[in-house]
């Protein structure tokens, strides 16, 4: 004597409805996941975008300060003053010092 199985009368079979709710709730995760990941790339393109921001702003700093100490005038204010060189006796040609013994 064999027990046979009584098919399935218009209803899903166990397997079929956990297979279905796996499907749903994986699909529920990854558009989760998904979310919170395009969250995370927009906070940081806008932390690039402000970092790029504030670079800009140094290099404006920086490319002023260059200009400043590329002036003859603060060449020489700082070669009289820090160096100790003076400027030449008699001498109208230039602007330019030299150092005290010379």
């Amino acid at each position: 004597m064999t027990k046979s199985k009584k098919p399935s009368q218009g209803g899903l079979s166990w397997a079929r409805c956990v297979l279905f709710v796996g499907v749903l709730v994986g699909a529920t995760l990854f558009h989760v996941w998904q979310k919170v990941e395009m969250a995370r790339v927009a906070g940081a393109i806008h932390t690039a975008q402000m970092r790029s921001v504030d670079l800009g702003k140094e290099r404006a700093k920086l490319l002023a300060a260059v200009a400043i100490k590329k002036n003859p005038a603060y060449i020489e204010r700082l070669a009289v003053t820090e160096l100790g060189m003076v400027h030449p006796l008699g001498g109208l040609g230039g602007s330019l010092a030299h150092w005290e013994g010379e």
